[in-house]
Parts: structure tokens; C-alpha cells; sequence
């Protein structure tokens, strides 16, 4: 390739055929005769340089997009025709050979979940119904009702479009659902998924952190609300007040979720005493019919029950007397002659373990002492209390994702698993029938007729009617010392119950609860439950006839 000189272009510009006046070409022909610079001929040279230069430029890129012009015509006349630009082939999860054996991309729609959940479910034979809910951990009609939630969500609008963003369908927002429940419900990885519906784990990740936060919001708003009038808190405390635990109106305890993408930074807040692997812990509260009522978000696993229950609003509310301040009931007492009366109180209370505050409104049950009566309702409250403890293991049960573990990075996701599978849980709970009132009961008998009763008795019956002698929990052997010696005073309650005489009734002759001390007012239920025991009129909740077994 020849470029143009720099001399010539020079040359034809300054002396060519235009004929134009002589222009300097140094600084040397700028001077006059006294050696003065003439500025007007070094303005000259300095507009005739910058042009010249321009012109320079011009020339050398026309020649060398000339040369560039010419080679490819040649490698043209050598080759024939261009290549073809080549493409990239089909991208999928699942592919599959069609009649003519070309391998084919599958859809989703034609994967098996759609075709025997979505497409062509067999609802007209009992066992499909029995392997869905057995699968997908609730019935069908609840997983249609649950669909119709997600498409009137504005969370999932990228999926409610028939094409993506290059033209392909999108997935199916009902196959994504069936999902999402089936990570819930056995913790399956996202890789499972994607064989399983032939939608990509990318897609599928996306769906299921919307899900989780739809479930989080949406649904905890819908099914999780806790008690906040004397309307509703009746309705929970029925089966309290049935087993001779009147106004008491729930559970309460905290259980812990492994979690496995925790930072290292965090990892030994989350690390437990007994726990040998980073985990979230929540407090739950839940009535009687395994309903929960109320959930904390996660909190580090080494904070304890004291720090948790702080952090629950309801709770704190009912302990401000914010809430439910209002809930009366009766409790059994004696007079100065020893003859049985009613006392009004005011409040509403909850059962726990000896882990939290020592509030009149958490009452646990008495860790040691050899009273008879005592004994028999510090086991009997045991016995009740079971009701948190089997709403764990319902929900680790159903949800696997509790159980094995949440493989989520982040702690809010975390939170908000946790949040959605309570949300699912109360929406079971109703759809099993599971939340109506427990009417009936089982009559505890009177110590007199002990030995008569058949196998049919439920255990914490069995108990009642024959407390342990004793309840020392001291293994050592070592005993409590000196300072751990209790005073009959604090076994006996009177420096309790002096301060508690200063607690007068209100205007309607209520007590309120959350004026009295917890060992005064546990002192009180003792004495209504040993009364209400001796008229038989303390019943062990029992479920309405049959009810379906839930396939956890």
C-alpha cells in the first residue's frame, strides 16, 4: 500500500495549481529585514501547517481503506463464499429424540409433573389425591386455591407473560408452584427440581425467593394473627379452660432451624451449646389445637428463651397490658373459714418452661418441691405444654426444609422459610378442620377411684391421678448448698403474698394478673387446679370424632 508523501502533499498545496501566493514555510520566513517577526506571515504559517496537516490525514486514511477494500476482494476470489456465521445450538434441561430421531429440547409443559398434576391429573381416583398430599404436603384443591393467590400476586408478573424476553414460553407459574412446595416440603436441591420439570434451576431459584416472600408477607398476614380482642382469645382459651387452666391462652416455647451457608463471621453467634452446627432459633407460640398464634423472626442460636420472648411483639404487648388485659375468669379459692369461693382475676397468661421471665403472664411449671399438689400441676402443665413441642415436630415433619437444614445464603430468606411454612401450617390446620373447638374431653377421676379406669386414659391422665413423689432435678449428688436451701417463706409464697395483699380489685372486683408476682399467681392456680380436681371437673382436651390422618 503507497500513502501519499508528506513533502508532495506540501508541495501541490503550496505551489500547485491553485497558483496561490507564497506562503512561509519556516519561522525563517517570517522575519523582516530587521530580524522582526511579521505576525501576520507567522499567523499565515501556523493556519497553513494546521491545514496541511489535515490534508495529510485525509489522504493516508482514503488509501488505506482503498488497500483494505482491495484485500478483501481477493481473499474473496480465493475462497468463494464467506463462511456462515456459525450458531449456538439448542440450550434446555431435559431433551429428548422426536419420530424422525432429532434430538429436541423438552418444554415444561411437557414434562411428567405437568402431565400428571397440571395437564391430565387423575382427580376422579382416590389414591391420586392421597399421593399429592402425600407429595406436595397439602390436598389438590388447596393447591389450586394457593395457585390462584400466586397469579393475583404482583410478585410473579415476569411469569405471568406467555413469552420470555427471546421469544421462548415462559415456565408454567402451577409447575413452579408444585416446585417450590416440593423444596419445602422434602428439601429437594433446585438441580432435583430441574429434572423433575425440565425448567432450568436458575429459573426455578428465582421463582422460589419470590415465593418464600410472598409467603412470608402475604400469606403469614393471612393466617398467622395472633389474638388481640376477648372474642378471639376466648376461642383459644377453650381447651385451657377444660383442663382446668383458665385464662390461659397458649404455648409458648423456641426451637432451632439448621442453617448451611452461614458467614463466617456470624458463625459463632449462630453456633449453639448443644448444637453442633450454625442454626437459627425462633420462639413460637401456638394454642392448644397446634394453631400458632405468633412467631419472632430468627435470631442468633446461642441467644436463650429470656432474650427471644423480647422480641415477640404480641407477647410483649400482653405483658405492657396493651393487649388482652380485659380476658376475665374465675379461679378457685378459700376463705379465712376454708370454704371454697371464686375470685375474679383479669388478664391472660401463657404456658412455658423454666427458661423465660419470671412474669405472671409466663407461668412454668415448679422445677423442685415435695407438695402432692404441686406435683400433680407442675406435671399436669407439662402435660399441656406438650402442645408447642408437637407443633415443632409437625412442622419439622411436613416442611424437611426445618429439619435437614436451609440451604439459602442469606439470613433473611432464612427468615422468611421460616415464615412461609408457618403461614402453610395455619392454612392446613384450618383446611384439615383441625382449628374448630375441641368439645369434648376426658374426665379425670378423684384419687379415690384410682386403678378403675381402662387403657383408654391418655398418659397425662395417668399421671394426674399418680404424681411422682418428688420433683429434684439435682443429679449431682452434691445437693444446693447453703445459699440454694429454700425458706419456707419462698416454698410457701408468704413474702409473695404479702406484697400481693397490696393488689386490691379493680372497679368490677377483677385482679389484675399483670399486678401479681409469677410465684403468687402460680400459687393461685395451684390452688383452683387441687379444687377443680377434687369436683372433677378437670378434662383432657380431645379432638371432635375422626379426624383424616395428615400425611406429614
Amino acid at each position: 500500500m503507497d500513502l501519499p508523501s508528506a513533502s508532495s502533499s506540501l508541495s501541490y498545496y503550496l505551489f500547485g495549481g491553485s497558483n496561490k501566493l507564497f506562503c512561509p514555510a519556516t519561522i525563517a520566513d517570517c522575519l523582516d529585514s530587521e530580524g522582526n517577526v511579521d505576525a501576520d506571515k507567522h499567523r499565515r504559517l501556523l493556519r497553513e501547517e494546521a491545514d496541511f496537516v489535515a490534508l495529510h490525514q485525509a489522504e493516508c486514511a482514503a488509501a488505506f481503506v482503498k488497500c483494505i477494500v482491495e484485500d478483501d476482494d481477493d481473499d474473496c476470489d480465493d475462497r468463494g463464499q464467506p463462511d456462515a456465521k456459525r450458531r449456538r445450538g439448542e440450550r434446555g434441561a431435559l431433551f429428548y429424540a422426536d419420530t424422525d430421531g432429532i434430538r429436541r429440547v423438552l418444554p415444561p409443559f411437557k414434562s411428567l409433573w405437568h402431565n400428571m398434576y397440571i395437564d391430565k391429573p387423575s382427580l376422579d381416583t382416590p389414591q391420586f389425591h392421597v399421593k399429592f398430599r402425600k407429595r406436595f404436603r397439602m390436598p389438590y384443591s388447596s393447591y389450586l386455591e394457593l395457585v390462584e393467590k400466586v397469579n393475583n400476586s404482583n410478585l410473579f408478573e415476569r411469569w405471568k407473560d406467555k413469552k420470555d424476553a427471546v421469544g421462548n414460553p415462559c415456565a408454567p407459574i402451577p409447575l413452579l408452584l408444585l416446585a417450590s412446595l416440593r423444596y419445602l416440603g422434602r428439601a429437594w436441591t433446585f438441580d432435583d427440581l430441574n429434572e423433575s420439570t425440565a425448567i432450568s434451576e436458575e429459573v426455578i431459584r428465582c421463582f422460589f425467593h419470590q415465593f418464600i416472600r410472598f409467603g412470608s408477607t402475604t400469606l403469614f398476614e393471612e393466617y398467622v394473627n395472633p389474638p388481640k380482642d376477648v372474642f378471639t382469645a376466648r376461642s383459644q382459651e377453650h381447651e385451657f379452660c377444660q383442663a382446668g387452666l383458665p385464662g390461659c391462652v397458649a404455648s409458648m416455647d423456641a426451637t432451632h432451624v439448621a442453617i448451611e451457608k452461614c458467614s463466617f463471621r456470624l458463625r459463632q453467634a449462630h453456633l449453639a451449646q448443644k448444637l453442633p452446627y450454625t442454626a437459627r432459633t425462633y420462639n413460637l407460640v401456638v394454642n392448644h389445637r397446634r394453631r400458632i398464634l405468633s412467631t419472632t423472626r430468627g435470631h442468633p442460636a446461642r441467644w436463650n428463651d429470656k432474650s427471644l420472648v423480647k422480641f415477640d411483639q404480641w407477647v410483649m404487648s400482653m405483658r405492657r397490658g396493651e393487649l388482652l388485659h380485659d380476658l376475665t375468669f374465675d379461679l378457685y379459692d378459700r376463705d379465712d373459714d376454708g370454704n371454697v369461693i371464686k375470685r375474679k382475676h383479669k388478664g391472660a397468661w401463657l404456658l412455658v418452661d423454666n427458661g423465660y421471665h419470671n412474669w405472671s403472664i409466663t407461668v412454668p411449671p415448679i422445677k423442685s418441691t415435695t407438695l402432692r399438689k404441686e406435683i400433680r400441676f407442675s406435671q399436669w402443665l407439662e402435660s399441656m405444654r406438650k402442645d408447642v413441642e408437637c407443633t415443632f415436630g409437625v412442622l419439622k415433619g411436613r416442611w424437611r426444609i426445618l429439619k435437614s437444614g436451609i440451604r439459602l445464603g442469606g439470613l433473611e430468606e432464612c427468615d422468611q422459610v421460616w415464615l412461609t411454612c408457618c403461614a402453610l401450617h395455619n392454612m392446613l390446620v384450618e383446611v384439615d378442620g383441625l382449628d374448630e373447638r375441641w368439645q369434648d374431653g376426658v374426665v379425670s377421676d378423684w384419687e379415690r377411684h384410682m386403678g378403675e379406669y381402662d387403657g383408654r386414659l391418655p398418659e397425662a391422665i395417668r399421671r394426674l391421678l399418680t404424681p411422682a413423689q418428688a420433683r429434684n432435678y439435682d443429679t449431682s449428688g452434691m445437693g444446693r448448698g447453703i445459699d440454694g436451701v429454700p425458706t419456707a417463706a419462698s416454698v410457701n409464697g408468704d413474702a409473695d403474698d404479702a406484697t400481693e395483699a397490696a393488689v386490691q380489685p379493680d372497679v368490677d372486683g377483677c385482679i389484675p394478673v399483670g399486678a401479681l408476682k409469677m410465684v403468687t399467681f402460680r400459687k393461685k392456680l395451684i390452688t383452683h387446679f387441687n379444687i377443680a380436681f377434687t369436683k372433677r371437673e378437670v378434662q383432657w382436651p380431645k379432638r371432635n370424632g375422626p379426624v383424616s390422618h395428615l400425611n406429614i
